[in-house]
């Protein structure tokens, strides 16, 4: 990118919300998941550890704080390689191809 005269702040950007939409993409896949799992999940684990049936409620204000560690996790973990790609010159880049 920085080949094409894209600057730092546009590649480190480009990297972050590659990550953040990485991560948003796996937070939609794992909620219908988790609805189907978690009933069956906790009912054979109520009669495995206590030996009755356990209540099981779903819990949405869970699934919107998931939603919110995986948009921080995501951005973490995109700004570390980002940097790096930022600090690669022209040359070193093009001579890594």
């Amino acid at each position: 990118m920085r080949a094409i005269g894209a600057r730092s702040h546009t590649i480190l950007g480009i990297f972050v919300m590659e990550g953040v939409l990485q991560g948003l993409i796996s937070w939609l896949i794992a909620i219908p998941l988790s609805i189907l799992v978690s009933p069956i999940a906790a009912s054979q684990l109520g009669h495995l550890m206590f030996g009755a049936t356990l209540d099981y409620q779903y819990n949405w204000t869970a699934v919107f704080i998931w939603l919110a560690i995986v948009v921080g996790i995501s951005i973490l973990a995109s700004i570390f390689p980002a940097r790096g790609a930022t600090q690669i010159s022209v040359r070193d880049s093009l001579a890594y191809a």
